[in-house]
């Protein structure tokens, strides 16, 4: 049975990592005092604190562990202690070893005598913070309600800092921590919690009227996605001498007004609001307003010349760091939006996060009172931690870190399947299809970094529309999966012209307009990439009443052969995967063979039901053929694991007659 004390931590850490507004993406922090039976029946003071890599939003009880609550207060005794050297004296307090890290301002809780507090970076707090007039502003709001103190690092320091600044002010409900944010305490969860809601609803109230205003702004967009973001994906993948990098677009027609403000350099083209969005973000924005190639490598180069001497200015003072790369993480495009850049998805999305509050909140106080941002030493500081630069090649990336792939027919078996282990090698997946439902079901089932586009490969302004939205979601790509098909079974003499040119206008000129637009995102690029297509086992053994399902494959294959011919020049690879009877992905039943499961079975006298039985059998391996194991042969051309272009694998566990001759 869960401690109440720790439950009600739980509930209340909950409520405060709900608001978008008080924490974002594990931010913040929370804690809770109570004592805890050991295996001895001896009674131990614990606190709980909230561990690396937990939600408030959605923490539970494993996610704050338990350690010694007198062994942390001894070392208030300390007059220093080192980053590294807190990190492991608080890792030896657990109560469980494996417990994940606890928050690196464990002490700072700890060293406090409240039994519940709750830590967030409010944009309200912030907002009224960081500006020239900040110090008097938030003595105005809070009087002697909070004890205040300038930026400093968290660690030992800043733990020592503010125990002091309450043992001289007992009373306070909360400390507030200039460019950083605001601590509150209590006895009960709740009380603690309502002090912090209440004293930001004071914050909040000083520029409301503002950030009203700054809400309801409106502009509407001058630029599209397909104008320029796979030219700037390559740049920043080049000049930064990264592996691929993710966008994220973010285009509210407030932003957009933001963005046309007359003074929007002068109020956006400043430090983070607090530093450790600098972790997520780096130091400072880049603004680019023109989107042509060579404009946008004109600025980039600039911002990392400009990068440079920080971090060269910041090492000559701090000493020797090793340097992150030099592009930026937050674009500012008037006409556009804002483009949060990362490694993957994730850290995309939440670079994008927090420079959308940035922009409101900068925004908001700029018809208040001037923005201050921090020096550019203490964002250093942050941005170049020991303990972050700690976990530099700590961690392989994933084999597909960073890299998009789009695949048509994405709702259907073999699309899942193949979806489910890119996923799984680290990439994000676009899904395509005519059926929006089914590829929504199917990015559903499969979570993580998944987007859906109703797309017809029929139609080549339909997938020009659907890769425009892929590059406005994560700017281009680099893996292209043609794999969009449909079935028709009749002899050559019942063949009809409609049933022929229906399945013909999607297995191969479906891969032919698929093929132009996704080969023209990887072109302007200029970073190659990968294409495989779905062909088929028919394409060298075709079936019977199977004609117009094994001439468009052989064709849609043979196009890819010329592609590969084609595109080599650019460093784009285009291989071929050919499978044979799947049947299905989990529950999603393949559509291929709901067309002509029936007749493939009446063709060889068997029940229906015995039709799997009977291509497991008929291969040579008589083993069942899987999406997964189509997934995997993807992937390995699409790793480029062997610089191979124009080859065809087969994934059919051997059928004989398709050996290639």
């Amino acid at each position: 049975m869960m401690d109440p004390i720790l439950a009600e931590r739980v509930r209340t850490s909950r409520l405060l990592g709900a608001d978008p507004s008080l924490v974002l993406h594990g931010g913040g922090n929370t804690s809770a005092k109570g004592e805890v039976t050991d295996l001895l029946g001896r009674r131990i003071e614990v606190i709980w604190v909230k561990g690396s890599g937990w939600d408030l939003g959605s923490i539970e009880a494993p996610g704050l562990p338990a350690l010694d609550l007198n062994r942390l207060r001894e070392l208030r005794g300390l007059n220093s202690l080192t980053d590294e050297e807190m990190v492991r004296e608080v890792r030896k307090c657990l109560l469980n070893p494996s417990a994940p890290n606890p928050s690196v301002e464990t002490l700072l809780h700890a060293f406090l005598p409240h039994r519940f507090i709750d830590h967030s970076h409010a944009d309200a707090i912030l907002a009224i913070s960081n500006c020239e007039a900040g110090e008097e502003t938030c003595n105005s709001i809070f009087g002697d309600r909070v004890a205040y103190l300038p930026f400093i690092m968290p660690g030992f320091p800043l733990a020592k800092a503010v125990a002091d600044a309450v043992d001289a002010n007992p009373e306070v409900e909360g400390v507030l921590l200039h460019h950083h944010g605001l601590f509150s305490f209590g006895d009960s969860g709740e009380e603690s919690l309502q002090r912090h809601f209440d004293l930001v609803a004071l914050a909040s109230a000083h520029y409301q009227t503002s950030l009203d205003a700054s809400r309801a702004a409106s502009a509407a967009p001058t630029l599209s996605a397909a104008d320029f973001t796979a030219e700037l994906r390559g740049l920043l993948a080049e000049l930064g001498g990264t592996g691929p990098l993710v966008l994220e677009t973010r285009a509210q027609p407030w932003i957009l007004a933001a963005l046309n403000h007359d003074h929007a350099k002068d109020i956006l083209l400043t430090p983070p609001l607090t530093p450790d969005h600098a972790l997520r973000t780096k130091n400072l924005p880049c603004w680019i307003d023109q989107t042509d190639a060579a404009s946008m490598r004109a600025v980039l180069e600039a911002y990392a010349k400009d990068y440079r001497a920080y971090f060269e200015r910041g090492q000559a003072s701090r000493g020797q760091r090793v340097m992150l790369d030099p592009m930026p993480r937050v674009l500012l495009v008037p006409g556009y939006g804002l483009i949060g850049v990362g490694g993957n998805a994730k850290a995309a999305a939440i670079a994008a996060d927090l420079a959308e509050h940035t922009i409101l909140t900068k925004t908001a106080m700029a018809s208040v009172s001037p923005y201050q941002g921090l020096h550019e030493l203490d964002l250093f500081d942050m941005e170049y931690w020991s303990l972050e630069q700690a976990k530099l090649g700590g961690k392989r990336p994933a084999e597909l870190e960073g890299q998009v792939a789009v695949i048509t027919g994405g709702g259907g078996a073999i699309g899942e399947g193949i979806a489910r282990v890119l996923l799984d090698a680290g990439a994000a997946v676009a899904l395509l299809d005519w059926n929006l439902e089914a590829a929504d079901a199917a990015a559903q089932r499969l979570g993580g970094t998944t987007m859906t586009c109703k797309a017809d490969v029929t139609d080549e302004a339909s997938m020009q529309n659907a890769i425009e939205q892929v590059c406005a979601r994560f700017g281009g790509l680099d893996i292209l999966i043609p794999n969009a098909g449909v079935a028709h079974v009749a002899s050559l003499q019942e063949l009809t012209s409609e049933d022929w040119e229906r399945v013909v206008a999607v297995n191969q000129t479906g891969v032919l307009n698929t093929l132009k637009v996704g080969a023209d995102i990887l072109r302007r690029q200029a970073r190659g990439g990968a294409i495989v297509l779905v062909s088929s086992k028919n394409v060298l053994a075709p079936g019977a009443s199977f004609g117009a399902y094994s001439a468009s494959k052989a064709g849609a294959h043979q196009l890819a052969k010329v592609a590969a011919l084609e595109l080599a020049c650019e460093n784009i690879s285009v291989n071929m995967v050919c499978p044979d009877a799947v049947f299905r992905h989990g529950d999603n039943p393949s559509g291929l063979w709901a067309t002509v499961g029936p007749d493939r079975a009446r063709s060889r006298g068997i029940d229906e039901a015995a039709l799997e039985n009977f291509y497991h059998q008929r291969n040579l391996l008589q083993t069942e053929i899987t999406a997964s194991d189509v997934g995997q042969a993807v992937l390995f051309f699409a790793a480029r694991r062997t610089p191979t272009t124009g080859a065809s694998l087969p994934v059919d566990g051997g059928v004989a007659s398709a050996f290639p001759r």
